[in-house]
């Protein structure tokens, strides 16, 4: 009988967690500030309060050890990660479904600015990024509940920077977190696996184009130089002929 009410307060327990709804809410821009949210407990993330660090005593000099060859840091190229968007898209959304509008969003106040050196290239990705939203937000707002979205892009030819701004808090129950993580977990994993290997494959076709242009240089120095003034003096002696 003990047993019984251990395994029905473990299960009370349980329950009573996965019913919890937890939440974030990030300010970007200027200052990043970030607020996590459990139930009624509202926790500052970022930035952290300062706090008064005691007098530390002086430490004994501690003996160097050799440090290991680092590795450099895995950057995924953009062209890659735009590529992958809409297999990541399309798993999400299986995930979100099964949520049925629990997961709730607000604000959802973004501001981006779109610059870059080349004013077509910013033309170009302030193209994309226009009709992903145009093609992603319709169908976000039926699978979550979104009160009042505000999304503002604006391209800047003068070859400004690219800035972003805004504000954006989500809150869920753990419960559906755990559907997500059932639905979408297997997939998630794979597709990160796939990013990892694509900027390898990116990487390797630029170092072979640099060497083939490296090759046809050497070609071009190694080939005899036309002057204009001879084949000029040598028409003109065709003509006198």
């Amino acid at each position: 009988m003990t047993a019984l009410w251990i395994v029905g307060i473990l299960l009370l327990i349980l329950l009573a967690v996965q019913c919890s709804r937890v939440g974030v809410q990030i300010a970007f821009g200027e200052e990043t500030r970030v607020v996590a949210r459990l139930g009624l407990i509202r926790l500052q993330i970022m930035p952290q309060k300062e706090r008064q660090t005691p007098k530390k005593q002086k430490e004994k000099p501690k003996k160097e050890k050799k440090k290991k060859a680092d590795r450099e840091p895995w950057k995924p190229g953009f062209s890659a990660i735009w590529e992958s968007l809409p297999e990541l898209w399309r798993i999400l959304k299986k995930g979100f479904a099964m949520t049925f509008r629990r997961i709730y969003i607000s604000p959802m106040d973004i501001s981006a600015i779109i610059g870059g050196e080349d004013p077509a290239d910013t033309a170009i990705l302030y193209g994309k990024l226009s009709a992903a939203m145009f093609a992603v937000m319709p169908t976000l707002q039926e699978l979550l509940h979104m009160p009042d979205p505000h999304i503002h892009l604006e391209p800047d030819l003068q070859g400004g920077k690219t800035t972003v701004s805004g504000e954006v808090g989500i809150s869920f129950l753990i419960w559906d977190l755990t559907v997500i993580g059932f639905a979408c977990g297997v997939p998630l994993i794979k597709w990160f696996l796939r990013l990892r290997k694509q900027p390898q494959k990116a990487a390797h076709d630029i170092n072979r184009q640099a060497g083939k242009d490296e090759q046809y240089g050497k070609q071009a120095e190694d080939q005899p130089q036309r002057n204009d003034g001879d084949l000029h003096e040598q028409g003109a002696g065709d003509g006198q002929q």
